[in-house]
């Protein structure tokens, strides 16, 4: 299962990277939400909610945004690292740092 997620993520991940347009909030939103997890991994709306917040704030960087990315999986509850809900946040900060890439410049 694990393999499939990853294998999805990083598809998704070369997918997004031909797109022509700056990656949006919804493009992270989405992202988020299509992601499947661990049946123990019961934090997905509330994760995906912290990560668009992120995407609606303004910076004045791309490493000032990315550091706000960061700063989410810093935040998370040690309870939730340890449940199979790492990989997710992992490909869903990806995704967050492409959005900042994206739309600001360091």
């Amino acid at each position: 299962m694990l393999k499939k997620i990853l294998f999805t993520g990083l598809l998704l991940l070369m997918i997004s990277g031909c797109s022509g347009h700056p990656t949006s909030m919804q493009d992270v939103s989405s992202f988020c939400r299509s992601l499947s997890t661990e049946e123990f991994c019961g934090t997905q709306d509330s994760l995906c909610a912290k990560y668009s917040e992120i995407t609606l704030a303004p910076y004045k960087s791309a490493k000032e945004c990315r550091m706000a990315c960061e700063s989410v999986r810093m935040k998370i509850d040690q309870n939730m690292m340890q449940e199979d809900c790492m990989q997710m946040i992992q490909n869903v900060e990806s995704k967050c740092n492409e959005f900042c890439d994206s739309n600001y410049s360091d």
